[in-house]
């Protein structure tokens, strides 16, 4: 007897997917516990990060996925109810409860053929036209990844590697949600992980199940809080302590004087660059000296989308790009393929900004130093910047310009491109008509605009 054919998906097209319904070309219908599958499946073989299912008031379903950052409809239709219970159940969450937020998480193995070392943590949210469920992807696979496979240069990693082996000392990986910062926590522990070190956790939640490390899930509804649980930890004779994120001062100052007293601690911030992250310490109340002690580097972090090698094409930069890189070496462009869907992009690979801690910079901490000013002393004292880390990976292929420029909005390359707009825009002389004098330019050469302000 022959099997029945698997439901068809919208496939990509040039631009990303085509909106489509989701059938089957012969055969009964697809039941919605099968479509739900199917989404989650071809969503992970993509390579998405997250899968949205959106009820809109008529009582259909959009799906959406962000693939390398960007999010695309693959689907459209559907009963909302069903497939929001479908996925409740999944989670083990309550299917009558439907006012207010749940969280909960699935092993995607039980339910989805395929899907070995891949979990699902799920988000739900009461919104117009029922609940909206965002399904964040875990994959496993990722904790055999050492610092070596996160996407460091050599340079940097030269520099990075030894602080990471630091018996003692603050370590901050910073940037925006989705960014990678747990995904480069994790990569630390795995490069000390052995024996002879205890390596406990305080996380919430906990993203990856590590064997051979004690993890603790902060659960404020049980009155555990970070500070609650990080108190408790240090009573447990830890070597290296990993903070799932920095949220108040109080968890702040606690992981702090843990650096200071003989613990190598990790942990992360939602803050924009590496200098700004000093900043927000002393914002959130820690005493300037203790910082400068405690603080060995910051690392900020966004993810850029990666060339296809498959269809990347070296070319020589025009003129503009010459400009904003300040340098006329070959570069690599997107071209598309079929391995790439067209998009002449596959994949992600992270930047990073790195601040070294230095006598210069512990010294302008303690001294209540300007923003400004400590930015200078960073930039004199060994900080390499995200818009440097970028131009490296745009001159050895592994991204494109206009990626960098997309993602370090609001830094030195978005100065970079203002700058090269507002020389563009200079009216210049008009041509003389043949026979007349050519028209002299006012003294001073032509008015220009007023630089953009450094922040």
């Amino acid at each position: 007897m022959r099997a029945a054919d698997p439901p068809r998906l919208a496939q990509p097209s040039r631009g990303g997917y085509r909106v489509g319904s989701f059938h089957r070309s012969r055969g009964p219908p697809v039941s919605t516990e099968e479509k739900v599958s199917q989404w989650i499946r071809d969503a992970v073989s993509r390579g998405a990060s997250d899968i949205h299912f959106e009820p809109d008031k008529g009582g259909k379903m959009r799906i959406r996925v962000r693939v390398d950052g960007l999010i695309k409809t693959v689907e459209t239709g559907g009963d909302a109810q069903k497939i929001l219970s479908r996925l409740k159940i999944m989670a083990d969450l309550d299917v009558n409860e439907k006012n207010v937020p749940l969280d909960g998480r699935i092993k995607a193995d039980k339910w989805v053929s395929g899907l070995t070392g891949i979990d699902l943590r799920m988000s739900s949210l009461p919104c117009m036209g029922g609940e909206k469920v965002v399904l964040r992807v875990v994959d496993n696979r990722k904790l055999n990844m050492k610092l070596e496979d996160l996407g460091f240069t050599r340079k940097m990693l030269n520099r990075y590697e030894p602080l990471v082996r630091s018996p003692h000392g603050l370590i901050l990986h910073v940037g925006p949600t989705g960014s990678g910062k747990t995904t480069s926590l994790y990569a630390i522990v795995q490069t000390l992980k052995r024996g002879d070190i205890n390596i406990q956790t305080a996380e919430d939640p906990v993203e990856y199940d590590v064997f051979g490390i004690t993890q603790t899930p902060v659960d404020h509804e049980q009155g555990l809080s970070f500070p609650r649980v990080l108190r408790a930890l240090l009573r447990q004779d830890p070597d290296v302590i990993l903070v799932g994120e920095m949220r108040d001062s109080e968890t702040a100052e606690i992981a702090v004087e843990a650096a200071m007293t003989g613990h190598l601690v990790l942990s992360t911030l939602h803050t924009n660059d590496a200098v700004g992250t000093v900043v927000r310490l002393l914002d959130m109340g820690v005493a300037p000296f203790c910082i400068a002690y405690a603080l060995r580097c910051v690392i900020s972090q966004r993810f850029v989308r990666r060339l296809c090698e498959k269809c990347k094409v070296k070319s020589q930069p025009d003129a503009a790009s010459q400009k904003i890189m300040g340098s006329n070496r070959p570069i690599y462009k997107a071209k598309g393929c079929s391995a790439c869907g067209k998009q002449g992009y596959k994949g992600r690979v992270p930047l990073f900004e790195f601040l070294p801690s230095s006598p210069a910079l512990r010294k302008a901490v303690y001294g209540a130093v300007t923003p400004d000013g400590l930015n200078r002393v960073a930039r004199a004292n060994g900080l390499i910047t995200l818009w440097e880390d970028g131009l490296d990976k745009v001159w050895s292929g592994v991204t494109g310009l206009s990626e960098v420029v997309r993602v370090v909005k609001g830094d030195e390359a978005m100065r970079k491109v203002q700058a090269l707009q507002e020389s563009a825009t200079v009216p210049q002389p008009r041509q003389a008509a043949p026979g007349q004098p050519a028209r002299r330019p006012p003294p001073g050469g032509p008015p220009r605009r007023p630089s953009a302000r450094r922040r």
